[in-house]
């Protein structure tokens, strides 16, 4: 959520916002809406230091009836300006609440085709067979079972089997072995959260459609990791910053207003496995620690052998909450073109001031910044079966990944019995 001073202070510049990014909110209305606030603030004030200056004369000198009457009428006055206070704040917070944060003057403007690619990395594999997709791939060696995943739930869900489960735990080891000695602590946080936990991490109002919700109940399943890991902190003051967490979660989403798109596979389904980099910072430290949180992700493509390109999104490619975001794109030889394996977003203070979250460390004081960047998903397992798969059906493991996989070289075809 955004400072009310930032707006009014910079209105033509939210306004841009606003406009770069896609959103209409009547800016206009929400500066009315405070002077209007504020005026009634400054009656509300002065009818309370009426009331005490009345209260002090009435000590020093018997009341008279006028004395009485004005006090109850002061009375009356300011329980009406408490009432209208408490109105236009919660309307005016409303408002503020479909502003999304301000983007770094670094964002590109545009949609997705505006976003630039600022490294690539790694050789882009040749192959002297045609390379087949991951769902081919995962079917032949019996490590994915989309059919029977549709037939447990619907469209979208799929099992993971054998070798690519223990490709999962692998990849997880190797991610948080790394990130452990950089102080993050892995937390596996509920799978469920409030709706004022997904308003706090900005995923309300204006991801509404994305989350899967439990009827009769005020709670859905997380999309992400991040979520969990800003509830827990709601309304709460931190004394020692930074704080890092590795977000240990399942995660699911409607994937509303995709369906048509990635369809084949399961690049895009309702339900994966991530590990998610979270941090809440100093204002003066969050440059750093989205450094930081890249540098994790590019480190574990670049082990893994995995091709990949390093992208800075543009304005409408930007969630709402997001200050400055990069992706980097795992190269897919079946699609022959990079696709999304993680994203990392440096969020600033938007996130805390919804979740009314502060920080005090010595005599600093204020809403922490936010990080939320991708560690691992389950994305990068099927980008390894595409990049390594060899011409018998066969997949050989990447060397880094070898002793997670307690020695295991390869993914052979399966004998039938």
């Amino acid at each position: 959520m955004l400072d009310i001073k930032l707006i009014t202070q910079n209105p033509d510049a939210v306004k841009e916002n606003c406009r770069v990014r896609g959103y209409d909110v009547d800016v206009d209305a929400i500066l009315e809406m405070d002077r209007e606030r504020r005026e009634v603030l400054r009656r509300y004030e002065a009818v309370r230091q009426e009331s005490k200056n009345l209260a002090k004369q009435w000590k020093q000198d018997e009341g008279t009836e006028d004395r009485r009457a004005r006090a109850q009428a002061l009375k009356n006055e300011e329980a009406e300006h408490a009432g209208r206070l408490r109105e236009l704040e919660e309307a005016l917070a409303e408002k503020i609440a479909w502003l999304p944060n301000m983007l770094d003057p670094r964002v590109p403007i545009g949609g997705e085709e505006a976003n630039v690619v600022v490294r690539q990395v790694g050789e882009i594999p040749v192959f002297d067979f045609t390379p087949k997709s991951h769902e081919e791939i995962g079917a032949a060696l019996d490590l994915i079972d989309i059919p029977r995943g549709v037939n447990a739930a619907k469209a979208r869900f799929y099992c993971l089997k054998n070798e690519a489960v223990k490709m999962r735990y692998a990849l997880i080891r190797m991610f948080s072995e790394r990130a452990e000695t950089q102080g993050f602590q892995l937390v596996c946080p509920p799978f469920l959260a409030r709706s004022r936990t997904l308003f706090a991490s900005g995923y309300l109002p204006f991801a509404d459609k994305e989350n899967f919700k439990l009827e009769s109940e005020d709670l859905s399943l997380i999309g992400t990791s991040e979520q969990a890991l800003l509830g827990i902190h709601l309304d709460e003051v931190l004394t020692e910053l930074p704080l890092l967490y590795l977000g240990d979660s399942m995660c699911f989403r409607t994937e509303a207003g995709s369906y048509g798109r990635d369809t084949a596979g399961i690049l895009r389904v309702h339900q994966f496995y991530k590990l998610e980099q979270i941090v809440y910072c100093l204002p003066e430290e969050s440059d750093k620690w989205h450094r930081i949180c890249l540098e994790n992700e590019e480190w574990m493509m670049r082990e893994l052998g995995v091709p990949y390109q390093v992208v800075l999104t543009a304005s409408g490619d930007t969630g709402a909450p997001g200050h400055l975001k990069y992706d980097t794109e795992g190269w897919f030889p079946a699609q022959g073109k990079y696709r999304e394996m993680t994203s990392n977003t440096n969020i600033t203070d938007y996130q805390t001031r919804r979740g009314n979250i502060r920080y005090k460390v010595g005599k600093e004081k204020g809403h922490p910044h936010t990080i939320s960047a991708t560690g691992f998903s389950d994305r990068l397992i099927i980008a390894i079966l595409e990049n390594f798969q060899q011409a018998d059906g066969s997949v050989r493991l990447p060397e880094k990944l070898v002793p997670y996989m307690n020695g295991q070289t390869v993914i052979a075809p399966r004998r039938k019995q």
